[in-house]
């Protein structure tokens, strides 16, 4: 890395002892994700966890990061940029009396003998800079008190878009980034002014999230929001604002869903390649937990492969704390497809789930149960997938089915051993 290298050396050891983490020779994968995002929480900009990796030497790179991104290490120490971060490295050098030195970085001075006692006096201030340096770094050392944090969330009304208003105090948190990650998506991260008093945030998507409280890249405190439907709601995606249809678009009378006509309509082109329409129904479905449940839809996706080359289905069962998300396709397709089984994934590029292809001339028949900790789904008759289920999603709150292109949705049942919760003919 050039003549930057000794300053870089310097700055990972400065912000290793402002992390009090173990040796940086054990990081993970997951410790390199959490310092990406300390620092995106401290600077406002993310460095990619390859970055991150070449800077500890974790992948080989002898090229000199750009500016751009030195300047973004020198801020997450409270430094202007990396220029301020050098010289302030500089200005800690103190040559030792007698000791005929030039005025140099301390890394560059190391390249000249010392004497033992410069060595040594050399090395006191050296422990000595750090450590006020250390003061000032994006871990600050002051005593959290969780009594004084105040973290509160109200929906504004019943409609979509919705708003939702945050009222939180952090004026007594030591740290000095504050910011609000409205759900698990950290991209949906805001940064918030610790000494005021609310902050207020549209969702454009109905759901159960967990927003967080987030100082310094830890998370102080959550707040549930609960975003309902009134029934089932169609959405179309669309950046930065989803397209929401009417019952006149998605009553198919004999079954809920949108026609290929109207989706080419909607987005002005009659191929549908990840164009998606999800319909959604957010609620309370008292008696369906994560641990006892059976859910049951039958569905197709009814583009044509000239539209949508894999015509793909997703279902999910939402909970409080986790998701259960099915995927479908053509049979081609499969390779594409990731089930979501709560806290574990598991990836078509890696796993056989040809099981999941389907043949979407006809109806399919879907069903999906949870009992004691044991999944099973079923396509039709066959059983695709059995297997443990290594986190209880919480108290089911949505159910979603989402179309690449049109789609058509004929029923829907949801219940539990003792009884049916939830159960939907459309066109009926």
């Amino acid at each position: 890395m050039g003549k930057e290298e000794p300053y870089i050396r310097l700055w990972r050891e400065l912000l290793e002892l402002s992390l009090d983490w173990e040796s940086s020779d054990t990081w993970s994968e997951y410790d390199f994700e959490k310092l990406s995002e300390i620092v995106f929480s401290k600077t406002n900009t993310r460095l990619s966890l390859s970055t991150l990796k070449r800077i500890w030497g974790k992948v080989r790179y002898t090229n000199t990061p750009a500016i751009a991104t030195l300047n973004v290490l020198a801020r997450a120490l409270d430094f202007e940029d990396w220029r301020a971060f050098k010289k302030a490295m500089d200005r800690k050098t103190v040559a030792p009396e007698g000791a005929n030195m030039e005025k140099k970085s301390f890394y560059l001075s190391f390249r000249r003998p010392l004497t033992v006692i410069g060595a040594v006096i050399g090395i006191v201030l050296i422990l000595l800079s750090i450590i006020e340096i250390s003061k000032t770094s994006f871990f600050n050392k002051e005593k959290y008190d969780e009594t004084k944090e105040v973290f509160e969330s109200r929906v504004v009304s019943d409609q979509m878009p919705n708003s939702v208003v945050f009222n939180y105090d952090a004026a007594h948190d030591p740290a000095t980034g504050i910011y609000l990650q409205q759900s698990w998506d950290k991209k949906r991260t805001e940064k918030l002014d610790k000494y005021e008093k609310q902050h207020t945030s549209v969702y454009y998507y109905p759901g159960y999230f967990n927003a967080k409280l987030v100082a310094d890249g830890q998370v102080r405190k959550t707040s549930s929001v609960f975003i309902k439907t009134n029934g089932w709601m169609g959405i179309i995606d669309k950046s930065p604002v989803p397209v929401y249809l009417n019952t006149d678009s998605t009553d198919l009378h004999g079954g809920l869903g949108i026609k290929s006509q109207t989706f080419e309509k909607i987005k002005g082109s009659s191929i549908l390649n990840d164009a998606w329409v999800h319909f959604y129904n957010f609620r309370y479905f008292d008696g369906a937990t994560g641990h006892d449940f059976n859910f049951e839809t039958t569905l197709r996706n009814t583009s044509r492969p000239e539209q949508s080359s894999c015509r793909k289905v997703t279902v999910e069962i939402v909970g409080t704390e986790n998701e259960i998300s099915i995927p479908l396709s053509d049979k081609g397709c499969i390779a594409t497809l990731n089930l979501f089984l709560g806290s574990e994934t598991i990836y078509g590029k890696d796993h056989d789930v040809s099981a999941f292809g389907c043949d979407f001339n006809a109806f399919q028949h879907l069903s999906c149960s949870v009992q004691h900790n044991q999944l099973k789904i079923l396509l039709g008759e066959k059983l695709i997938f059995s297997g443990l289920i290594r986190q209880d999603i919480g108290k089911i709150v949505g159910l979603v089915i989402g179309f690449e292109g049109a789609g058509e949705i004929k029923s829907v049942k949801l219940s539990n051993r003792q009884r049916i919760i939830y159960q939907q003919v459309f066109g009926k």
